[in-house]
């Protein structure tokens, strides 16, 4: 089981999302049903950010694919408005539907999610319309803060056919998180079945 540090309060101005309806090409099967031993890593993840966050969504290609699966009725289910277009149309579609001032976006497949991190993070947020991770030269754009007033620009590089989020940093206030050495682990993504098997090794030694 996945052990994440807890936070203090719930954060009430801000939704979070979780981006969960990409292709998966290198994992080669849907990482929404990533599994931790016996659990799906997105309920998990999805449960524990409860415990911080009131409003909790998952943003998906279509909810049909959780239809007939146990436990994903727990939270609502944003359907892509913006279909093939990537992490900057599922943020959009978030921005979109949310009734909260922020939304913390992050991806399906971060297992080692920090609650504590997160809480940080929010603590640090002040004017900005974009506060994410960096370590080093390194931007994580799918662990991060959004306000509702980033949308016009998300659109206009969505029309534009220019599909990286930080494509619009340019027009946007954006401040960044600078991870310690222990925190870095919390953005830490599953992108292929290796990365899967190396991350099941390390579970079943503890």
């Amino acid at each position: 089981m996945i052990s994440f540090e807890k936070a203090n309060e719930k954060i009430k101005n801000v939704t979070a999302a979780i981006l969960c309806g990409g292709k998966s090409k290198r994992m080669g099967f849907d990482k929404a049903f990533l599994m931790d031993e016996h659990h799906y890593l997105l309920l998990e993840t999805a449960r524990s950010l409860k415990s911080l966050f009131e409003q909790v969504v998952l943003v998906s290609d279509t909810k049909s694919k959780f239809a007939d699966v146990e436990g994903f009725e727990e939270f609502g289910i944003l359907e892509d408005r913006y279909i093939q277009k990537g992490p900057i149309g599922g943020v959009s579609t978030a921005l979109e539907q949310i009734q909260t001032e922020y939304a913390f976006i992050m991806a399906c497949d971060m297992p080692l999610m920090n609650l504590g991190l997160i809480d940080r993070m929010y603590g640090k947020l002040g004017r900005e319309q974009v506060l994410l991770c960096s370590h080093g030269e390194k931007l994580e754009p799918l662990f991060a803060f959004y306000h509702k007033s980033c949308l016009p620009a998300f659109r206009k590089r969505i029309e534009e056919g220019e599909l990286k989020l930080r494509s619009a940093f340019s027009e946007l206030q954006v401040g960044t998180y600078c991870l310690s050495k222990a925190e870095i682990s919390a953005i830490t993504n599953l992108n292929t079945p290796e990365d899967v098997e190396k991350w099941s090794r390390n579970i079943s030694k503890k």
